[in-house]
Parts: structure tokens; sequence; C-alpha cells
């Protein structure tokens, strides 16, 4: 038997890692029940079984047959229900000692307590909701496991990351939440948004509210997208949470732009942070007082400003090594949204003293300002 793949992870967990994964008990290995079963699936085959790898989106036939039945199965309303089952001769228990350390047995009882807890409701309606909202804008699917990945993008500031986990997991105080019984009265009334005196909720905050605010930050938002990109998902929570998540392909040849999907992940996670951010001030610090059209475009700006620049820093290898953004990959992330780029050096990202900065906005006719 041969078997074609283009991923190198499901490869490698059969083969180059198998050893190690089953001296370890499988601890701390994402998605270890379908890897058993392949596992053991293939020792249940008495011939000969080989792996070969095959480049993704590159044309290959059965490759590109496989990623069409995927799509088609993640298309699904509801997922087909796959036997994990594992007879109990080929069926692997528990830790060998001698591979037992004591990160991992810290680990295995962490899982151990995780597979335990019940999920929480919200959170798995969040779930529900992004995979949806995914689905009609991003024209994709992603798989839960997914979703909480991309969460930890380290393409996301520190506050952005916080922002969205929180989110997911609906957590922040807002709307009905402040109408439990034990609170004041002048604590209930935050339950609502003063402005259009309808009750608060986090889409409502991101996506809906008229205060000045949202809207203009995304009108910001879109505008510089254009430059880089025609295709502009409607900002709903859903794709909001599932921006990690997001793909843009070349017309032509249908690879993904990394580029593209990196610009946009920055763009959404620090603009719906910076609603937040606006909201939250404007409630609470300045006592239901608006902020000014300019006062909402210049911090969108600066926010955007300084995601830039900490890209230019962040790809210094002198001072980050190993762990430095390759400068290719920062300047394929800023491409076509930076101002007077043409007559910029090659090499911007990196060198001192080039004064670098985003597009000014175009405020169009026919796109309101909130």
């Amino acid at each position: 038997m041969l078997i074609e793949t283009d991923s190198k992870y499901a490869m490698n967990g059969v083969t180059k890692y198998l050893k190690r994964y089953e001296d370890q008990g499988y601890i701390g290995v994402a998605n270890k029940p379908i890897l058993k079963k392949t596992v053991a699936s293939m020792r249940m085959r008495q011939g000969t079984i080989s792996i070969k790898w095959v480049k993704g989106h590159n044309g290959h036939l059965r490759n590109e047959g496989a990623d069409r039945m995927a799509a088609i199965g993640a298309a699904k309303d509801r997922p087909d229900e796959v036997d994990l089952k594992i007879p109990a001769k080929f069926w692997i228990t528990g830790a060998k000692l001698s591979a037992l350390t004591q990160s991992l047995a810290y680990k295995a009882i962490r899982e151990q307590k995780t597979a335990r807890l019940e999920p929480r409701r919200r959170t798995q309606e969040n779930l529900a909701m992004i995979k949806q909202s995914s689905r009609d804008e991003l024209k994709r699917i992603p798989t839960s496991n997914r979703i909480w990945l991309s969460l930890k993008s380290k393409d996301f500031s520190r506050e952005a990351r916080y922002f969205l986990w929180m989110t997911t997991h609906d957590a922040y105080m807002v709307g009905s939440k402040w109408l439990r019984e034990n609170f004041s009265d002048d604590l209930r009334e935050r339950s609502k948004c003063k402005y259009c005196d309808r009750e608060d909720s986090m889409e409502y905050i991101l996506t809906e509210c008229n205060a000045p605010g949202q809207q203009i930050v995304w009108n910001m938002a879109r505008d510089l997208w254009e430059h880089k990109n025609p295709e502009w998902p409607s900002p709903s929570l859903g794709v909001i949470l599932a921006c990690g998540t997001a793909v843009f392909k070349n017309d032509k040849t249908d690879k993904p732009k990394a580029g593209d999907a990196r610009l946009y992940r920055i763009i959404i996670s620090e603009s719906s942070k910076l609603i937040w951010n606006l909201r939250n001030e404007r409630v609470i610090q300045k006592d239901g007082q608006n902020f000014s059209q300019q006062e909402i475009q210049n911090r969108w700006k600066t926010a955007i400003e300084n995601r830039l620049q900490l890209d230019r820093r962040a790809s210094n290898p002198a001072k980050y090594g190993k762990k430095a953004t390759k400068a290719h990959i920062v300047a394929n992330t800023w491409s076509k949204v930076i101002e007077n780029e043409d007559n910029l050096p090659k090499d911007w990202v990196q060198k001192v003293g080039v004064l670098v900065g985003i597009r000014p906005y175009r405020q169009r006719l026919g796109r309101g300002e909130g």
C-alpha cells in the first residue's frame, strides 16, 4: 500500500515520532485518538505500507481530489461518525517509566482533569457561531482545535490574544451579566448601551453600536485592507474570532497568500481590541462622553502604525537571533499598504532611520462615519 499525503505532521506522527509518542503514552500529543487508530489500522494490515509526502496545492491529481473531498466533508451540517475503537491486541496504554519526566507527568494529570471537565455552554455556543460565520464569510470551517490554536498566533499582540481568548469564552461582563439579582440598580444599568438604549452584547459593541467608534474603525480597517486585497469579509463577531484561521488565495494559482492572511489577522485583532477599549473608556472613564471622529481615527492609525514598527523591530536577527521574524515575511505582510512604498529602499524593513508609515485614510462617499 502506498499512502500519499501533503501533511508532514501526519506522516511524521506515524513514522518518525511514533516510538517517542508510544513510549510517552501520547501525553500532550494533539489528535491522539486519530493517530492511535491510524497506527493500529496500519499494524492490522500484513502487507508493506509506504508513505510518501507530496506538496499540497501544487496540482497533484490525487491530492487535489482529497482536498475537494475534505471540503465537502467540512461543509456538512453534522460530521460523519468515525470508528476510533482499537482492538485490544493493538491497544497501547500508559507511558514507560523510563520515558516519564516530571513535566510529562504534570501534563498527564492536567489532561485527565481537563477530560473530566464539562465544557462551558457559552464557549460551545461561541465555537459553533465562529464555525458558522467562518463558513459564510471566510469560505472554510475550522475545527475547534484549529480555532484555539489560532488564538495563540504570534501575529496577534499579547493584548489582542487575551481579548480574543476572553471573548471566545464569553468571559467579559457585558449585557445580561449585569442583571444578576444581587447587583445594585447602578450596576444593573450597565447592561444597556445608554447611547442606543439597547442591551449590550459583545457582538453589538463590536459591530452594531451607533456610538462613535466601531463604524469609524471598521471603515478605516476596510480602506487599508482594500489596498491589499479586494475581498473584505464582513466583520461579524464570528469572523472577528475566526480571523486567525482566515486564508486568502491567489486567483491565478489558487495558492494561499501568507502575507495577506497575516495582515488580516493584525488589522482585525487590533481594530476589534480598539473598539472594545474605546467603549470601555467612553462608558467608565468619560462617563458616556463620546470620542470625536478625529480622536478615533488617530487612535486606530496609531495602533496599526505601532504594529508595523513592532514588526520591523522584531525582524532584527542581532537582537532576537533565531526568534526574529523573517524580513521577507514583514515585507509581504505590509506590501501595498505602505505610504510611498515605491520610493523606499529594498531593505526598508531592517534599515534603521528609514521612516515608514501606512497609507492615509481615504474617506469615501457613501461610507458613513458613525
